[in-house]
């Protein structure tokens, strides 16, 4: 691979998949909110997190020169709708009994973030990479071949993510910045709909500790984004792609062996190949690692 590997891209990439598994989790904690209810939340409090780090950081006045770009105020507006049903499935589908389904999903993620590096920057694949992603892809196969078809959360996740990422490397602002602008973008209808909703302010009188668990979804969620962003614009296309495989076996484990989720016996096959292709990409990647310098 032509791109030298960042130690910093590295650690994003690692950071991101460790803290993104923990949200499936941390969402339990979050009963009786239903997913909708918990995704406006992640939008209020993302925006609120984002804003004070704006603050304390120094950082408002990229916001200003943001918005005297109206070309990636566009594209961010487009990164943005795309984005957002990412960030609702990821809070909706663990309380709805789902959590395998969106774990396959980013199990898929990486091969189509493989071939959107092949295409549209040309990116080639080391020969342990080529293995990883063929094993995946197997498994992947399997999944189709045993039951038909993938789930429709499986394939909004592994279909949508790679455009939102083309964009935002299209977009040279940094991405705190972005990040505020998408949740800000969000706000008014988060507003709107936790307002209108009644049941929420019921569940807060009833659960009291909502008052304090619901920021802290915003922090996390808010963490979690950052440092896979970072990661995607500072690693080529498909070592990011590949390297995200730890995110969906985080995931996975968290669904079956903490919330219980029934898993099919032949879909043990699927995570098989699967398990094997990231055994093989974190083998590789530290291979790359003692083998060449780092660049930070």
């Amino acid at each position: 691979m032509s791109s030298q590997l960042s130690t910093t891209g590295l650690t994003c990439s690692i950071l991101a998949s460790l803290l993104f598994g923990l949200i499936p989790w941390y969402v339990q904690f979050l009963e009786p909110l239903d997913g909708s209810l918990l995704f406006w939340n992640r939008i209020l409090f993302s925006a609120i997190t984002a804003f004070i780090a704006l603050v304390l950081f120094k950082q408002l006045g990229y916001l200003r020169a943001l918005f005297s770009q109206p070309k990636n105020v566009a594209l961010l507006s487009v990164g943005t709708a795309l984005v957002a049903v990412q960030w609702w499935l990821f809070v909706w589908a663990p309380v709805n009994d789902l959590t395998t389904e969106l774990s396959l999903g980013y199990f898929f993620l990486p091969l189509t973030l493989v071939l959107t590096g092949r295409i549209a920057y040309g990116e080639k694949l080391r020969p342990l990479q080529l293995t990883a992603a063929i094993l995946a892809a197997i498994g992947v196969g399997h999944e189709i071949y045993q039951f038909g078809s993938l789930s429709w959360v499986a394939v909004a996740v592994a279909a949508g993510y790679p455009f939102y990422f083309l964009i935002r490397r299209k977009v040279k602002v940094n991405s705190l910045t972005c990040f505020f602008f998408e949740n800000m973008l969000l706000l008014p209808f988060a507003l709107f709909a936790i307002a209108t909703d009644n049941s929420f302010s019921s569940a807060l009188m009833a659960q009291s500790h909502l008052y304090l668990l619901l920021p802290g979804l915003g922090v996390l969620t808010t963490a979690a984004m950052l440092v896979y962003v970072a990661a995607s614009k500072s690693l080529p296309v498909s070592l990011f792609g590949l390297l995200s495989y730890l995110e969906p076996v985080i995931i996975f484990m968290v669904a079956v062996f903490i919330l219980r989720e029934p898993l099919p016996t032949a879909q043990w096959v699927t995570y098989g190949f699967i398990w094997m292709a990231t055994m093989i990409i974190c083998i590789d990647s530290i291979r790359i690692i003692v083998r060449r310098p780092a660049v930070v």
